[in-house]
């Protein structure tokens, strides 16, 4: 269990420092000016194969993950940025049973040390096919027992491919109307997807990965390609130009030099006619 702070009563305490926004981003829903999801690719890609790694079992067994990273509080506003996630390993749960024991929150710990040790826990994620997103009073009572304050609760349903966050704000599980997934390296994240790729039985990464998070980054490959392309261009162009000045410079020293001696040749015959 980690330590449960509520947002009503530290939020004007907290520290307000500078945040630095992920260049390259895809906004999902709506913005909410106040509340700012930000959640990396490799992470949401995990937690959608995840969620859909019981898809099809009759049991229809619901899959539970914490989720890492940090936040912080901007110009009155908080900003989330999640860069892990651990399964919540051993949990047989369902949407009218979810129970984090003690063994559970030891294996998350230790995974948590493990892969992403200078992150915190900042929310978790429950997924199970053909459940409504929305935040019922079972999901609001865990969350405020194991997480509450400014963490998130993130509902998936696998089938219907919908998901949304929650924040418990003035009394109950406020469901917020968009986020951002952001695109960077995140080789923590890729060494957890690898160690626990032989527990998820699903189908090839690039069958699950959303087609429009593939054409971002072909967009964003193609950006880096022209502007490398632009660049050894201008660098060409440059060359050339430093080399027709050097030329130019040269002829008309080469020209200078020779007036010069002609003049010099003239001076020297002009004085031997008057001596």
């Amino acid at each position: 269990m980690i330590e449960v702070i509520y947002k009503e009563e530290n939020q004007e305490e907290q520290e307000e420092t500078a945040v630095q926004i992920p260049r390259n981003i895809r906004q999902i829903g709506q913005s909410d000016e106040n509340c700012k999801i930000y959640i990396e690719d490799y992470v949401y890609t995990f937690l959608v194969r995840l969620s859909r790694s019981e898809e099809g079992n009759s049991s229809r067994e619901a899959q539970v993950a914490v989720l890492t990273g940090e936040s912080r509080w901007w110009c009155g506003a908080s900003y989330l940025f999640i860069r892990g996630a651990l399964i919540a390993e051993g949990m047989e749960a369902a949407a009218d049973h979810i129970h984090f024991t003690d063994e559970i929150w030891q294996k998350i710990h230790e995974e948590q040390e493990k892969y992403f040790g200078e992150q915190e826990i900042v929310g978790w994620i429950f997924s199970q096919p053909q459940i409504p997103v929305e935040a019922n009073e079972i999901f609001t009572r865990v969350h405020l027992k194991h997480f509450g304050g400014e963490k998130v609760l993130m509902l998936m349903e696998p089938q219907e491919r919908e998901d949304a966050f929650f924040v418990y704000e003035n009394g109950f599980m406020e469901k917020k109307s968009g986020y951002y997934i952001f695109y960077e390296k995140n080789p923590r994240m890729q060494s957890y997807m690898i160690e626990k790729n032989d527990e998820l039985h699903t189908e090839t990464e690039e069958k699950c990965e959303d087609k429009a998070v593939k054409n971002f980054r072909r967009i964003i490959t193609d950006k880096k390609q022209d502007a490398e392309e632009r660049a050894s261009v201008f660098s060409y162009a440059a060359t050339a130009c430093l080399a027709a000045a050097v030329l130019i410079v040269g002829v008309n020293f080469y020209r200078n030099y020779q007036n010069m001696k002609s003049i010099e040749t003239e001076i020297q015959q002009a004085s031997s006619i008057i001596v």
